[in-house]
């Protein structure tokens, strides 16, 4: 099984006519995602995002610039599919997930890989991003962080620094939250968006 992207699986038409269609104050008691004056309102990863209703508008409300399309889908998702549930405790890998380990080898590299060569070779790097994203230092790896990234839920993750002798290594943990809000292909979009942001393109 792939993984595709929401961006191209998906068509946004979708999302957004059954976005309009739902009634935005049953959304919001299903989802625990505030909803007010036609707006329901979400913290991504440390900024403050407007979701408008009924025609699924996205944007910050820190500088008033328009959420990309994945972004857009998912939290259209998150809203119309998702379930309010507490973080217990536990945080989890990407294979702890529903159907995580059918999907592991594709986030692997979609998501993994991208983290521990892009941030891999330079500890300090990876740190600034982090703290870009509200990140919180955290135990693990060589650096770990706690990144919030949308409600309730965290993402910690973990990087192993690459030498002469050893590439560099990283890991996603999820709160174990994440199975009630989002399903396995948006969690895999959770790490493409996490890893965009880190890089400067929201």
């Amino acid at each position: 099984m792939e993984i595709k992207d929401n961006k191209t699986g998906v068509p946004l038409e979708h999302y957004t006519a059954e976005f309009a269609a739902a009634d935005p104050q049953e959304l919001s008691l299903a989802s625990g995602i505030a909803y007010d004056a036609g707006t329901f309102r979400i913290r991504l990863m440390g900024r403050p995002v407007a979701v408008r209703w009924p025609d699924m508008t996205v944007s910050y409300e820190d500088d008033g610039s328009q959420a990309k399309a994945n972004v857009r889908i998912l939290c259209a998702r998150r809203i119309l599919q998702g379930k309010a549930a507490p973080f217990t405790g536990s945080m989890l890998s990407y294979v702890e997930m529903p159907w995580g380990n059918v999907y592991q080898k594709q986030f692997d590299g979609r998501c993994i890989k991208r983290l521990a060569f892009g941030f891999g070779n330079s500890l300090e790097k990876f740190k600034e991003a982090c703290e870009k994203l509200a990140g919180l230092p955290a135990k693990g790896g060589d650096l770990a962080y706690d990144v919030p990234f949308m409600d309730g839920l965290t993402v910690r993750m973990m990087i192993w620094e690459g030498d002469d002798e050893f590439p560099p290594n990283a890991q996603f943990l999820f709160s174990d939250n994440f199975p009630a809000a989002c399903s396995a292909e948006d969690i895999a979009v959770t790490g493409d968006i996490i890893l965009d942001a880190m890089k400067g393109r929201w």
